[in-house]
C-alpha cells in the first residue's frame, strides 16, 4: 500500500521514469502471500523403571511469506516506451521465507500417570525445537509449499502494477528475474 500511496502522490504525466524507479525501489519488502502452517509436536516419555507414562501432543503455527525485495530492482528494470505508453517492469524474483512461528504451543492431548512429574517449559521448549527442525526439513525437502506461495505472489504482483500503472495512463509489461535461490532461505529458517 505504501508502494501506492508513493507512486499515485509522487507520479504524475510529468514525471521523469527514475522518479517512479526511485519509489518503487524505497519500498524495500513489498509482501505479497503468506501462509500458515500447523506443526505437531509430540513428546513421549515411557521409561521402564518409572511407573506410568508421560505423553503430551503440542502445535504452534509457523508462518511462511512470499515476498519481493524492491530494494534490488536496477534502473534497467524499469523501461518506458512514451510512444505506446507501455512500461516493461521487470521485478526481482520472488523470495519466500520462515517469517516465524507461534511463542506459546497448544495442549492437544496429555496424559501424564499419576507417579510423573508434568510437562515443565524447559522440556515443552525443546519439544518445540525439535519440531521446528523438523519442520525446516519438511520444507527444505517439499517444494509444494513454496511453489503455491511464490506462484500466488507473482500473480498479485502482476495485478498490482498493471493497476497501478494503468492508472496512471501506462499499460504494464511486468515480469520477473529469475536469479534466485529457489529454496526456502535456509538463514531465515532459524526463527523462533
Amino acid at each position: 500500500m505504501a508502494v501506492a500511496a508513493a507512486l499515485l502522490g509522487g507520479c504524475s504525466g510529468k514525471e521523469e521514469p527514475p522518479q517512479l524507479y526511485q519509489e518503487l525501489k524505497a519500498a524495500d519488502k513489498l509482501v505479497l502471500a503468506s501462509m500458515s502452517l500447523t506443526k505437531t509436536a509430540r513428546l513421549e516419555d515411557s521409561q521402564w523403571y518409572k511407573i506410568g507414562k508421560r505423553i503430551a501432543v503440542y502445535s504452534y503455527d509457523s508462518y511462511l511469506e512470499a515476498f519481493i525485495d524492491m530494494s534490488l530492482l536496477k534502473p534497467e528494470d524499469v523501461v518506458f516506451d512514451d510512444a505506446t505508453r507501455t512500461v516493461r517492469l521487470t521485478l526481482p524474483p520472488v523470495e519466500v521465507e520462515l517469517a516465524g512461528r507461534d511463542m506459546q504451543m497448544r495442549k492437544v492431548y496429555e496424559n501424564i500417570g499419576v507417579f510423573r512429574s508434568d510437562i515443565d517449559p524447559k522440556e515443552r521448549a525443546a519439544v518445540k525445537e525439535q519440531a521446528n527442525r523438523s519442520l525446516k526439513k519438511e520444507l527444505e525437502a517439499d517444494g509444494g509449499f513454496r511453489r503455491q506461495l511464490e506462484e500466488t505472489a507473482r500473480r498479485k504482483a502482476r495485478k498490482y502494477f498493471e493497476s497501478l500503472l494503468e492508472s496512471q495512463g501506462y499499460t504494464a509489461v511486468v515480469d520477473f528475474r529469475s536469479d534466485s535461490q529457489q529454496d526456502v532461505k535456509s538463514s531465515n529458517l532459524s526463527m523462533p
